[in-house]
């Protein structure tokens, strides 16, 4: 999907075309280029071959979008990556820094930890995580609330650096009046120690999707209600915000402080 939207983008460019200009040439609106682009959408066989020839393809547009159809996991990647953007509210469990309060840096250094293991181009994925960072910069972002192991404060991503940078931007991030942040202690009564990656996207229709790592998306309702009552309990077995802040902070200066050399130190 991403391969898909990047070569629709690339062979408009190299035409010079802005996206109203292909879309007049296949008969769509500049708003569904631009959603093809981001990944948002996928478009119909039929569009996708008027895009081809209009970009003088050479089938390349259409290759890729045969792909998308290939792949079993591209509907429900499409479906989480839909839900995501139009959630109102997301709640989140990781013993990782949730994707959408990552910086640039620990962005990169976890991407690139992946690519043996998962594929795919380094650059087309930083591209996919800012269309997904966008939402929480619009003027109307979702409110975002996290609760994370303290594992994810101790695994190191990128090396010291960036870790230092990190935790102090989700240091930062936490105060947004839009943003919650919680830290399960590795000392938390009665919760296992690995909670696992989730996401609970309260939708604008007053349903939920929630999105469980690897491969799980899940809108039954006896299942959502489940999955919100786990994220409740882990919740209320985490510090509350202040003193998250305050567990962060430690961290930071125990474990990844700053070189000799530095002059400025936040």
């Amino acid at each position: 999907m991403a391969e898909l939207a990047a070569a629709i983008r690339e062979h408009r460019l190299a035409k010079g075309w802005r996206q109203a200009e292909l879309g007049k040439e296949v008969a769509l609106s500049n708003t569904a280029i631009c959603h093809f682009e981001s990944g948002r959408h996928v478009p119909r066989r039929d569009v996708t071959r008027r895009i081809d020839a209009a970009l003088g393809a050479g089938g390349r547009i259409e290759e890729l979008r045969d792909k998308v159809d290939d792949n079993p996991d591209a509907k429900w990647v499409q479906r989480v990556f839909r839900a995501e953007q139009r959630a109102v509210r997301i709640r989140h469990t990781a013993n990782l820094i949730p994707a959408l309060l990552q910086n640039d840096a620990y962005t990169r250094a976890i991407l690139t930890a992946a690519l043996p293991v998962y594929g795919g181009e380094l650059e087309e994925k930083v591209r996919h995580r800012e269309r997904r960072l966008a939402i929480m910069r619009r003027p109307n972002p979702p409110r975002f609330e996290a609760v994370l192991g303290e594992a994810a404060l101790h695994t190191a991503v990128g090396g010291a650096d960036v870790m230092r940078r990190q935790l102090l931007d989700l240091i930062e991030a936490s105060r947004l009046p839009n943003v919650e942040v919680r830290i399960r202690p590795f000392d938390s009564a009665g919760i296992r120690g690995d909670i696992g990656e989730m996401s609970i996207m309260d939708l604008p229709n007053e349903r939920a999707a929630i999105h469980r790592l690897p491969d799980l998306y899940i809108t039954r309702r006896s299942s959502v209600i489940a999955h919100v009552a786990l994220y409740d309990h882990l919740r209320a077995a985490a510090l509350d915000p202040e003193a998250s802040r305050v567990l962060i902070r430690k961290v930071v200066d125990e474990r990844y402080p700053c070189a000799p050399s530095t002059l400025t130190c936040p």
